[in-house]
């Protein structure tokens, strides 16, 4: 009884649970059974039909004139035989997956082609002559030409760019974009102008033709030079500020700090000090500290709000990061503080703005 019972779970499991596999690799019997079984289903047919009326010669028929009947076409049999292909490779797998699959797609594409020209020459009509208005309807108003277009995707892009740089980048950005925005709006004054005045006279008159708007570009090229060049500090120069720098405070305990001291005395020596940044430049470029001593530097950020800096000490090499600190927005003012450094040379640097300006020397003996 066990062993029957088992032999019916063992033909449950193939119903269940069947093997992919081995039914995939059936399906080109199972299809090779339906077209014997077709063909013999035609053979009986015949075979059994019976005497038929002998009727008169077989009249051609004659499509209407409003239908269309596409031609013989040998299309649907590349189609059958590449599908026929394509299961073909994917029983066998590898090679003949890939030849399958390129049999069927050349199948598809010659059947595409034949449809296309068909259809093509289905709907070909004989074309008429283009009819050229002088001008848009009475009571429709067609804008002419105009550069606003250009101008505020120039605008946008230098307002975006002023949004990642900041500062004077930031302030020429808007003002680009503002004055475009503005114009545009003046060119649909004007256009809407001139459509209420049509209104009066039932005579509709286009603004006048756009020129090149020379002078709106050479104004946004200049705006942008002149912001770039105080962005980096190049104005104003640098003599004007290390003056003015003077009266700013200094380095205490170890000297006066007001202008930059050459990098061969070592700078102000102690363990406070005091650093302006102003026009994206230090005051002091070069500082002297004890061995091993920790010190303090008050950093005071005297550019315009949205400008940042810092002061981080790096290896003689101004890449390699030796103390980190945050950085300090426009017009704020930080103390820094740092830990004692082994003897050697290294620099303070703005990480914001690696520049020569803003880089000095630290003498740690």
């Amino acid at each position: 009884m066990q062993e029957l019972w088992k032999s019916i779970l063992d033909l449950l499991s193939q119903i269940v649970i069947p093997d992919w596999g081995a039914l995939i690799e059936l399906i080109p019997i199972a299809l090779l059974g339906l077209v014997l079984f077709f063909f013999a289903l035609t053979i009986r047919a015949f075979a059994s039909a019976g005497p038929t009326r002998r009727a008169p010669a077989r009249v051609a028929p004659v499509t209407p004139a409003h239908l269309h009947m596409p031609g013989s076409s040998g299309a649907p049999i590349l189609g059958a035989v590449g599908t026929g292909v394509l299961l073909w490779g994917v029983v066998v797998g590898g090679a003949a997956l890939t030849v399958g699959l390129i049999v069927f797609v050349a199948g598809l594409l010659y059947w595409g082609r034949e449809a296309i020209r068909d259809y093509d020459h289905a709907t070909r009509v004989e074309t008429l002559p283009a009819i050229v208005h002088s001008g848009p309807p009475p009571g429709v108003h067609m804008p002419g030409p105009s550069f606003r277009p250009i101008l505020g995707a120039i605008g946008t892009a230098a307002l975006l760019g002023g949004l990642v740089v900041g500062g004077w980048l930031l302030a020429a950005g808007l003002i680009i974009f503002v004055t475009t925005l503005v114009g545009w709006l003046v060119d649909a004054r004007a256009e809407y102008a001139k459509t209420v005045e049509a209104d009066r006279t039932g005579h509709l008159e286009n603004i006048p033709a756009p020129a090149w708007p020379r002078r709106l570009l050479q104004f946004a090229a200049v705006l942008l030079v002149l912001a770039a060049l105080l962005e980096t500090g190049v104005l104003p120069p640098r003599g004007s500020d290390t003056a003015g720098g003077a009266t700013g405070g200094g380095a205490t305990g170890g000297g006066a700090a007001g202008s930059p001291n050459p990098s061969g005395a070592g700078g102000p020596s102690g363990t406070s000090f005091k650093i302006t940044a102003r026009n994206i430049a230090y005051d002091t470029t070069s500082l002297t500290v004890a061995a091993n001593a920790a010190f303090t530097i008050t950093f005071t950020n005297a550019d315009a709000p949205g400008v940042t800096h810092d002061v981080d000490i790096r290896a003689e090499d101004k890449t390699t990061v030796v103390q980190d600190q945050e950085v300090t927005n426009g017009g704020a003012a930080s103390t820094y503080s740092y830990t004692g450094l082994p003897a050697g040379a290294y620099v303070f640097i703005c990480s914001i703005h690696p520049i020569d300006l803003m880089t000095g020397t630290l003498t740690v003996k």
